[in-house]
């Protein structure tokens, strides 16, 4: 059943196998309940997810699980249905396993800073503690960005990395990653710089998405001499850039008239395979056998072109 929910055309396939399996006399099961409602949800046939979820007790006296519940919270969430979100949310904590889904109050702090209603998060993670839930990443990361994308709030951002370690919940990649992002987005991209330098110490390793928002960043920043040394330490790690800054990133050195330079860098790009198209792979065959004042137009064309 998962494997086939992977594949496209996933929630036909999956409908389907559940016929087959009815059709072979296999009882299905809450999983089997609990992957239908996550394709219909992921595919955004919401209307056919609470189907599933009504049919599976009406029919079958199976009571969905607090995934199946964070599933379609999570899919209403995404559509801004903040308040069907909240209500379904009741119902889970009355209806399901003790044990329920944090990834559910994630969405739903997520959702209400997207919809402007960050007030109700502290009230949302008071009743997880007062019902024994505990307050994981997810929810916490969801807090970050929530102040980081929503409000632009980077010290309530950091409040929150603060209180995840009080709590003994160890940051992650997505937490810090979301941070750097922030600083970045307002401006503030030798933060950010500083932060990254300091997140091995904090027992988090840089991955290729922390480069590339800091990279980001300070191209967007017009820092050249600070985009070269990210640029240099991404591929040292064998991390590629986005494209977008890629392109600003040889704009100014198009400008600066170095041809040494461009060449250097299309062959660092090439050793992590980010070259646009097989223009750009002609154009490393050839250039370094050009003569100097054709090496920069060359590869500036083909460039242009990609």
């Amino acid at each position: 059943m998962r494997a086939a929910v992977a594949e496209p055309g996933s929630v036909e396939n999956a409908c389907l196998l559940f016929d087959e399996m009815l059709q072979r006399g296999i009882a299905p099961t809450v999983v089997t309940f609990g992957t239908l409602v996550a394709a219909f949800c992921e595919a955004g046939r919401l209307e056919e997810a609470f189907k599933v979820k009504e049919e599976m007790f009406l029919h079958y006296n199976i009571r969905p699980n607090a995934h199946v519940y964070a599933s379609l919270i999570k899919a209403l969430c995404e559509k801004g249905k903040m308040d069907d979100a909240q209500r379904l949310k009741e119902e889970m904590v009355r209806n399901s396993e003790p044990l329920v889904d944090s990834g559910a109050y994630a969405a739903l702090a997520r959702t209400l800073f997207w919809v402007g209603r960050k007030g109700e998060v502290v009230g949302l993670l008071e009743e997880m503690k007062g019902r024994g839930i505990t307050v994981g990443r997810e929810v916490y990361n969801a807090m970050i960005a929530g102040f980081c994308e929503n409000e632009g709030d980077l010290d309530a951002a950091f409040a929150v990395l603060d209180d995840m370690q009080k709590d003994r919940c160890k940051p992650d990649a997505v937490s810090y990653n979301t941070l750097v992002g922030g600083l970045c987005k307002m401006g503030r991209w030798r933060d950010a710089s500083e932060l990254v330098e300091d997140m091995p110490r904090r027992g988090c390793r840089p991955d290729v998405v922390t480069y590339r928002r800091l990279f980001d960043g300070i191209c967007d920043a017009g820092e050249l001499g600070e985009a070269r040394k990210v640029f240099d330490e991404m591929i040292f790690k064998g991390f590629a850039p986005s494209m977008v800054s890629v392109r600003k990133f040889v704009g100014w050195i198009e400008r600066e008239g170095d041809s040494a330079l461009l060449e250097s860098v299309l062959c660092q790009l090439a050793s992590v395979n980010a070259l646009e198209g097989n223009e750009w792979e002609k154009a490393m065959s050839g250039v370094l056998h050009d003569p100097a004042e054709q090496k920069i137009e060359k590869l500036l064309d083909n460039f242009r072109l990609a």
